[in-house]
This record gives C-alpha cells, sequence and structure tokens, in this order.
C-alpha cells in the first residue's frame, strides 16, 4: 500500500482558523488534486513533522476527514484515501439529481436580484475560463455557483446533505478534471449553467426541477466527457497513460 510522503507536499493554505483546519485543507486539497490517490495510507507522522506540531490536530483532521466520507479508517486506526469507481460515482450524481432538483425548487423563491447578480457574475466568469489551460478554474466556480445558490436553501438539513454528498463529487475532481479536457464537454457546461441562470431569472419552479434533474444525470450520458471519466477511473494507476494521450493532443 502506498504511503504518504512529505517529498508530495503541496502549498497549505494560508489563512488557517485553527491548526487542525489548516491541516484539514492541506489533506483535503491533496486529495482532490489526485496528489494523495485512493488506496494511499495517511501518515499522521509526516504531516505532523512537517507542519511542526503533534499528532493530535493531524489526528482531528483525519477524524473529520473520515466523518466526511474522504478517508476510510481501519481497525488500526489507520487512515486510507477512500477508493473511487464508477459505479459510485453514478450513484452520488443520481443522489444529487434528486436533491438539487427540489433544493432549487425552494430556493428559486428566495432569490433576490443581488443574488441573481452574484450568480450572474460567476456564470461570466465560467464564460471566461471555458478553456483548456484554465480547467482548474473553472470547476472551482462550478463548485461556487451551486454553493451560491444551495445558500438560498430555507432547509438547513437539504442544505447540509448536499453539501455533504457535493464533497463526494469532490473526491472525483481530478477524473473531472481529466473529462473536462475532451472536446466539447466545456461549453456543454457552460451552456448549462447559462441555461440555469436564465431559468432561475425566470423563477420559473417546474422548468428548474426539470433541468437539474438531467443537469447532473447528463454527466453520465454518451459522451466524451463519460468516455473521459470511465478511462481515468478503471485505468487505475494508468494515469501517466491518460496524460501522454493528453499531451499528443496538445492538451497539455
Amino acid at each position: 500500500m502506498r504511503r504518504y510522503s512529505s517529498s508530495q507536499a503541496i502549498p497549505a493554505p494560508n489563512i488557517p482558523k485553527t491548526l487542525s483546519q489548516l491541516i484539514y485543507n492541506y489533506i483535503r486539497d491533496a486529495i482532490i488534486r489526485n496528489k494523495l490517490k485512493a488506496n494511499q495510507k495517511i501518515n499522521e507522522k509526516e504531516i505532523a513533522d512537517h507542519f511542526q506540531v503533534s499528532t493530535t490536530p493531524v489526528r482531528e483532521a483525519v477524524l473529520r476527514l473520515g466523518a466526511e466520507g474522504f478517508v476510510t479508517i481501519n481497525s488500526h486506526r489507520e487512515a486510507v484515501i477512500k477508493e473511487i469507481s464508477f459505479q459510485e460515482l453514478k450513484e452520488i450524481l443520481q443522489v444529487l439529481s434528486i436533491l438539487d432538483s427540489s433544493a432549487l425548487e425552494l430556493a428559486i423563491e428566495k432569490l433576490t436580484p443581488q443574488d441573481l447578480e452574484e450568480l450572474e457574475d460567476l456564470t461570466a466568469k465560467l464564460a471566461r475560463n471555458c478553456q483548456l489551460d484554465s480547467i482548474d478554474k473553472f470547476l472551482e466556480l462550478n463548485t461556487a455557483i451551486h454553493n451560491r445558490l444551495w445558500r438560498n436553501l430555507p432547509n438547513a438539513f437539504l442544505r447540509e446533505t448536499l453539501h455533504y454528498v457535493h464533497n463526494q463529487l469532490l473526491r472525483y475532481n481530478y477524473a473531472r478534471f481529466t473529462a473536462f479536457r475532451r472536446p466539447g464537454a466545456l461549453e456543454k457546461s457552460l451552456e448549462e449553467h447559462q441555461h440555469i441562470l436564465n431559468v432561475l431569472k425566470a423563477k420559473d419552479k417546474r422548468a428548474i426541477r426539470e433541468f437539474m434533474a438531467k443537469h447532473w444525470g447528463s454527466l453520465l450520458q454518451p459522451s466524451t466527457f463519460e468516455e473521459g471519466l470511465k478511462e481515468f477511473i478503471q485505468t487505475k494507476g494508468g494515469e501517466k497513460r491518460v496524460k501522454e494521450k493528453e499531451r499528443q493532443e496538445g492538451f497539455v
């Protein structure tokens, strides 16, 4: 089993609220960015040494990541990065499709002109980053748009549930990053987000419910995006081959 090494270190966030929060952000970002890979063991002592702290805040961060589904903790209290699979991704997107379609139907009446202005600004930024050399920013803005929408939910439990399920999707961000490099995938996602904005402006409850049910599910419809997801997930360690293919196609 692969272990975490300090040589894989990534820059830590600049403004931590607590040591535990800083380390949580650090590990979570490493998982999302595929610096820590599925089935890789987290060495809490190495991380503690890297931050020059005791293992206590590291353990707190790991336990939180376990509660959020990013890692699994075995009977020996060892933390391992959770495995990914195409079947699980399908299930996550199915749940998001059901929850988000109901959520936005509830939130749509709560949207103020200022809310819509902020969403319009985020969508405009998404359009400006709809290109291969800024996919990371595109994904960041994609998440920001959904988070901004969920802020208006009158049902706090539904909002927390959506964030939990969406966190599971973030575990697949590197697969999505790879898939978005496929021809037309970025443009299709942008088009859908622009349509969401237009429906929200019209405050059409039925339309937003129906479209959000399709929005998440469309990621798994037969397409170059779906092919990209499958290739990344099913190769499991074939990441080098994927990158070499992208380089040959002029993507990197």
